[in-house]
């Protein structure tokens, strides 16, 4: 009791001067060892954790984070960080090998001299699971007194690598805290392995009984089908109770700046002949031939729907039937097209931003930019040139979902174009919200490419249907069929 009467009473330590709504989380999250920070873009939440972290007077923290935003931690330390306090040890740029060699270099945390420091060490999820850099962490001697899970919503995969190594090193770390605008990115399941890390006492660790106390399943489908099918009307149950839990531990920051209107626009261009015929076989049969050797073909919904969407960007991916060889095919360059009938319509020098899902589609818009004379950058699982966009040196900015969807501000740009659409709703939710967010200050356009055909709804109309809906795409698909 004298200890929380002494937190209450402890001064909070500020380098700079926080809003009034970053002062209350940061009242809420100090009384606690373990809570949720949940946000609206634009919010200040790493200020809010960087100040928790020097009030508190941790000594080793654990920041988990993508990579982008572990370069933002960094930068936003130098800002708000109180002078000489921290040392911090970016991981998220080296390799494990390397990352394993710094964390063994690490003194003791009961060496004389460290008590007034705080050690950050930030590293991106694709890294922390990695068992040689997972045994430091959970040392008793490495003493780390805290971790804090940024963009919390990547570890909703309750059976994925990363999801378990956090679940594990939070139960030898005291002070445990999730950040996220996201927490349900899809649907309930998602905050069971985000709560296993952050406290297991909330939901438990037996996955099976969760899914049973929040979810609807359609008994007769899933013993025809042979797995977990929800109930369709009514999937989900107990919400009530689910938030209830979730926000005994929560605090929800929301925006109270008022944000621009936006306008969606659906950009149509037709299907070649040629295309359509490819599509329409494809579709009927789940297998088609480009000629005598090279064929593509699919085994189950999802791989349909992915190579439904290569058609209908002009391209598919075969597999040569005696040398087994994977190529991409060209079939026609309507979509490149539209899209530069689309930038001529923008003013001149305009900075656009182009969402894209495969590396394939990212090349074409590279391609038809250079053919118009278009300045270009990239953000993609290969390429980072934001910097030079968001200096005003390029015009056009393409985006990969799974690279750009997180931890960058977009506001440079008021248009956006969806060159093609991703398959995953939050993926398509965080993106608009990339452009749309505190710091824009003029009307956002999306324009949304979409494929069609003389005859049927193509794939871009379902996915764009599904994600208005918010459903997922397979299952919408399934429900109305492929015709």
């Amino acid at each position: 009791m004298a200890a929380l009467e002494h937190k209450k009473k402890k001064k909070y330590v500020y380098k700079t001067e926080p809003w009034e709504h970053q002062k209350k989380a940061l009242s809420y999250l100090y009384k606690r060892d373990a809570a949720a920070l949940y946000t609206d873009m634009g919010t200040g939440k790493t200020k809010v954790m960087i100040d928790l972290i020097q009030s508190r007077d941790f000594k080793r923290v654990l920041v988990v984070a993508p990579k982008k935003a572990c370069d933002v931690w960094v930068k936003q330390i130098a800002i708000h960080g109180v002078d000489n306090k921290f040392v911090v040890f970016p991981c998220q740029n080296l390799s494990k090998a390397k990352v394993t060699d710094l964390l063994s270099k690490i003194p003791k945390k009961t060496t004389v001299g460290l008590y007034n420091e705080t050690y950050v060490f930030i590293i991106n999820y694709e890294k922390v699971w990695d068992k040689n850099i997972e045994r430091y962490l959970e040392r008793k001697t490495f003493g780390l007194d805290c971790v804090i899970c940024d963009e919390s919503h990547r570890i909703k995969s309750p059976r994925s690598n990363c999801s378990m190594a956090l679940a594990r090193i939070g139960q030898v770390v005291t002070h445990r805290y999730l950040v996220t605008g996201t927490p349900l990115a899809e649907n309930p399941v998602d905050v069971f392995a985000q709560y296993k890390f952050l406290d297991r006492s909330i939901f438990g660790t037996n996955l099976g009984r969760f899914r049973d106390e929040y979810e609807v399943v359609d008994a007769e489908l899933s013993a025809r089908i042979g797995h977990r099918i929800l109930n369709k009307a009514t999937p989900y149950k107990n919400l009530e109770q689910l938030h209830e839990k979730m926000f005994s531990c929560a605090f929800y920051i929301h925006s109270s700046i008022e944000l621009p209107e936006q306008t969606d626009i659906d950009y149509r261009f037709n299907m070649p002949v040629k295309s359509e015929k490819i599509y329409k076989e494809f579709m009927k049969e789940k297998v088609v031939g480009l000629s005598d050797e090279e064929w593509a073909s699919s085994s189950n919904a999802l791989t349909t729907v992915l190579r439904l969407q290569q058609i209908t960007s002009g391209y598919l991916c075969t597999e040569n039937l005696e040398t087994k060889e994977k190529k991409v095919i060209n079939i026609d360059h309507a979509r490149a097209e539209a899209l530069m009938e689309l930038l001529e319509d923008f003013p001149e020098g305009e900075p656009i931003v182009v969402f894209a899902h495969y590396k394939k589609d990212l090349k074409n818009i590279r391609i038809a930019c250079k053919k118009m004379g278009l300045t270009y950058s990239e953000v993609s699982g290969s390429v980072d040139t934001l910097n030079e966009w968001l200096d005003g040196r390029t015009q056009i900015l393409g985006v990969q979902y799974s690279s750009g969807s997180e931890s960058i501000d977009l506001t440079r740009a008021r248009y956006c174009i969806y060159y093609s659409l991703t398959q995953r709703l939050a993926l398509y939710e965080q993106s608009r919200k990339r452009i749309h967010r505190p710091g824009q200050t003029r009307p956002v356009v999306y324009y949304h490419m979409i494929s069609t055909m003389s005859r049927g709804y193509t794939i871009d109309e379902k996915i764009y249907a599904a994600l208005k809906q918010k459903k997922d795409i397979v299952d919408y698909v399934m429900e109305k069929g492929w015709e």
